[in-house]
């Protein structure tokens, strides 16, 4: 780093930190290291929102420590995920000036926790690559979890065979390489959901493979959701950086919304998500509003008829489908929207097929004109998302760290 980038970022450090609070150390508790790719920002996306809620639970029993380990210094803006982790006792990386007057970074913050790791906790396949080596050469006593939040290279296989891309393709080779090979070399492997447990298992000794899904707890009482009745419109939440979502939003717009408007004229949808591209802006209108990251989406979940999802591809399982059910809000969604959340069509969730866009277009409308079909799928969201607990998913938790 030259002379220039180092008094640069002091005169950083010096303005604007320290970021992170003190939290508590137990000595008699094992110590966990999460190393993500960035501090996770839980209400910006659905991996970023299972690992805050882990890390939480997990904070009760165990030293948990985070680190975003692809920028040395994590920007002011970051402030309010670093105090949320640190208001449940997690530890988040920052760098800091000592009373030396000296910058302690990333190297300093790891030779204090490395001799007495417990578990390394590797949280998308980024991260688990850049530090298996280092952690089986520096903390040999430590476990090594590979958190794979989804199957990469199967998300974006099912994506090439929608629209072929060469520099997908070459992407996808070694997202491979990670999740069908260098996985083995972990001490064990969470996978999201049994599906692709049982997919894995080609590559990985089943010994080795823990399913925990993503965490939803309910946030609201059934008499306080307001009633169908009270309720208009439609929302899309997903983050764009993410190209399902992408390819998901352009499919409502072109091929679905228009069958829904020659029976429902007014019906609006709301789009929501950070970093929508041009050719998401340009779909901007009266009817189908782009609205880009909204911090607080309360009022969608309370004043709305549905969360829909026409993902025509992807993998793992959908955080915008579970936090549809945390205020018992239906959901329309598609087959691989569906995948691994133990859905069933109109008990729990309205399904078509992933290309069916007439299909989804006649559960829209239904949805919106029979208050029975909505009703049904309202009272049923507690025993959908009864799976996606702690409560549930608490032994595998214990088991993953005994």
């Amino acid at each position: 780093m030259g002379i220039k980038r180092q008094i640069k970022n002091y005169i950083y450090i010096k303005k604007h930190y320290p970021l992170s609070e003190r939290t508590t150390i137990d000595p008699l508790k094992k110590n966990i290291l999460i190393i993500d790719n960035q501090i996770p920002t839980f209400d910006k996306d659905s991996g970023s929102n299972r690992i805050t809620e882990i890390a939480k639970f997990l904070a009760k029993d165990f030293n948990v420590f985070l680190m975003g380990w692809q920028k040395p210094i994590p920007k002011s803006d970051e402030r309010k995920y670093i105090q949320n982790f640190n208001r449940h006792n997690v530890t988040v990386y920052t760098p800091f000036i000592n009373g030396y007057g000296i910058v302690r970074g990333k190297k300093y913050f790891l030779d204090q926790l490395i001799p007495d790791l417990d578990f390394v906790w590797c949280h998308r396949p980024d991260a688990f690559e850049h530090y298996l080596s280092f952690f089986r050469k520096k903390a040999p006593k430590a476990k090594i979890i590979y958190d794979m939040v989804d199957i990469h290279f199967l998300r974006m296989e099912r994506g090439l065979a929608l629209d072929y891309d060469e520099k997908l393709a070459a992407e996808i080779e070694h997202y491979k390489y990670i999740e069908t090979q260098l996985s083995s070399k972990a001490d064990k492997v969470v996978v999201i959901s049994d599906k692709e447990k049982k997919l894995m298992t080609d590559f990985v000794d089943e010994s080795k493979l823990f399913t925990i899904s993503n965490v939803h707890n309910l946030k609201i009482k059934s008499e306080e959701v307001p009633e169908y009745e009270e309720r208009n419109h439609l929302f899309f939440v997903g983050s764009f950086y993410h190209l399902p979502n992408v390819d998901a939003v352009t499919f409502l717009h072109e091929k679905i919304m228009p069958l829904v408007w020659q029976s429902l004229p007014n019906l609006k949808v709301y789009i929501i998500g950070q970093e929508p591209p041009e050719e998401i802006l340009k779909m901007n209108s009266d009817l189908f509003q782009i609205k880009g990251f909204v911090e607080d989406l309360t009022p969608y979940y309370e004043n709305c008829i549905a969360s829909i999802s026409p993902l025509r591809y992807g993998a793992g399982v959908k955080g915008k489908i579970g936090q549809a059910f945390e205020y018992m809000l239906p959901v329309v969604t598609t087959t691989i929207g569906a995948e691994g959340m133990f859905l069933n069509n109109k008990e729990t969730a309205l399904i078509s097929g992933n290309d069916d866009h007439q299909a989804f277009a006649h559960n829209i409308i239904e949805l919106c004109t029979n208050a029975s079909v909505w009703s049904t799928l309202h009272r049923n969201s507690e025993k959908a998302i009864f799976p996606f607990t702690i409560e549930f998913q608490k032994d595998e938790l214990f088991r993953l760290l005994s």
